[in-house]
């Protein structure tokens, strides 16, 4: 019987990174569909049931989302995998991203599942061909080194150690695999749905690239990972001039226009991220321009952001944090 690729990807991975490989406790999220399935399967062979967990976010955006819930418990329960699951109350406002906020929403719902779980680590399912449309859709919006860096191997979020042992992996071989397994897995509506940019992306984009290039999946991974190590040489750059900036009320304002506009907009970027807040470019490139326009640049400045507003209180730009303060975690 030939190996699940999924293991085979989780091997590799676990060779080369072999500290998460020694969590107590391992936390899989788990959507029903085939390359969380696929992963399920390699994990309990790879470490056996009782390490694991299996965990389920119902966003409840779908009708089937009920449906969707009980398959996964009960392939949990056939395969011997504890499972959690929690259920989701979304609320988007007009002009913001469905997939966006849903996608927050669940990386906060598999943290909080995996404290409750007393997970050490989550495996996530993405594979190399979403890494690809990840890196398209960075492109198709402008997005500088770090959104081209696309979906890290490893990353914290919330407080929890998030993994993706599967980018080396494509979504075909993970499906050939299971099929001939017979093991059944849940296809989701929302991805051949074309109102969805990935979608579309995913059927009509990439077809045409693979005809092109038949190894777009390592070329344009690598083209991530070339992105990812230049982006993580800016961050280290932004986080030095950071902490000239810096002060206890705020970012000094004096400090953050002697760096320049370039410099100034990675530095004001880093600091928000730090405090939980998210700031497009256009945006960010306007209040730079403001700082560095004068002395008094950004004078009467404030902006609100989720949970706080953003001002210039004298000589410095502070957050001022509401009563409905984000988690900056």
């Amino acid at each position: 019987m030939p190996n699940n690729p999924a293991l085979a990807a989780l091997r590799r991975f676990a060779a080369q990174h072999p500290g998460f490989a020694q969590a107590e406790r391992i936390g899989i999220a788990f959507s029903g569909g085939a390359d969380s399935t696929a992963l399920l399967l390699a994990a309990r062979d790879f470490w056996g049931g009782e390490r694991l967990c299996a965990l389920h976010v119902n966003h409840g955006l779908q009708t089937a989302a009920g449906s969707f819930a009980r398959h996964c418990a009960q392939v949990c329960d056939d395969f011997g995998v504890a499972y959690a699951q929690t259920t989701l109350q979304l609320e988007v406002a007009p002009g913001e991203s469905v997939e966006e906020i849903a996608r927050e929403a669940r990386y906060r719902a598999l943290a909080a599942l995996a404290r409750e779980q007393r997970c050490n680590v989550v495996l996530l399912a993405q594979h190399g061909d979403d890494q690809v449309e990840t890196l398209l859709l960075a492109l198709l919006r402008g997005a500088g080194p770090r959104g081209l860096a696309a979906m890290p191997a490893q990353m914290q979020r919330h407080g929890c150690h998030f993994v993706r042992p599967l980018l080396d992996c494509g979504a075909a071989e993970l499906r050939d695999w299971l099929k001939a397994q017979g093991v059944s897995y849940l296809d989701d509506p929302m991805n051949a749905d074309p109102a969805y940019r990935r979608s579309r992306i995913r059927h009509e984009l990439v077809p045409a690239i693979a005809r092109l290039e038949p190894g777009y999946r390592q070329t344009l991974g690598r083209s991530a990972a070339l992105c990812a190590a230049a982006d993580a040489q800016i961050q280290s750059t932004a986080a030095q001039h950071l902490r000239l900036c810096l002060q206890p009320q705020g970012l000094n304002l004096a400090a953050l226009r002697a760096l320049g506009a370039a410099t100034a907009s990675e530095v004001l970027r880093l600091w928000l991220r730090q405090n939980g807040q998210r700031l497009d470019r256009a945006r960010t490139d306007e209040l730079v321009r403001q700082i560095l326009r004068t002395e008094r640049g950004a004078h009467r400045l404030e902006l609100r952001l989720p949970g706080c507003i953003l001002q210039r209180q004298g000589a410095c730009l502070r957050l001022k944090w509401t009563e409905a303060a984000a988690d900056p975690a």
